[in-house]
């Protein structure tokens, strides 16, 4: 599977059961990276995207997506499904926020950095893109 996750400097991702940010540019670039194949998301997700025949809405979305599926993570621990991972997209806020859950795999550990991007969001004026593949 492939994994889309935002996560701030030191790694968080929620803080009081709230994401730390949303930015709409960095939302429209994940749909435009999915293009027009699944993209699994949790009902917490479901308020940053539209609706669309190809988001599906799963609290168990890391159980049932394949490996050629999409899936946005911000309310789940991923490390027992890093096997299953061939692919990592990871944003940074590249901003401190308060949090207090946080991504528990580091892709870089076991993937290879294939890209990197710098982007200007809504919200924030520097989005960094880190392409990870295994």
């Amino acid at each position: 599977m492939k994994i889309l996750c935002v996560i701030e400097n030191d790694g968080g991702i929620l803080f009081n059961h709230r994401r730390v940010s949303r930015d709409r540019i960095l939302n429209e670039k994940i749909l435009e990276i999915v293009g027009n194949k699944k993209l699994f998301i949790s009902p917490f997700s479901v308020s940053l995207f539209e609706n669309k025949d190809n988001i599906i809405v799963d609290d168990d979305y890391l159980e049932h997506a394949g490996e050629y599926d999409y899936c946005f993570v911000e309310d789940k621990e991923i490390l027992a499904y890093k096997d299953n991972i061939n692919m990592f997209y990871l944003f940074h806020w590249n901003r401190h926020y308060p949090s207090d859950f946080s991504l528990d795999y580091q892709p870089s550990l076991d993937m290879h950095l294939t890209d990197s991007i710098e982007f200007v969001g809504s919200s924030h004026d520097n989005i960094l893109l880190e392409v990870f593949e295994k």
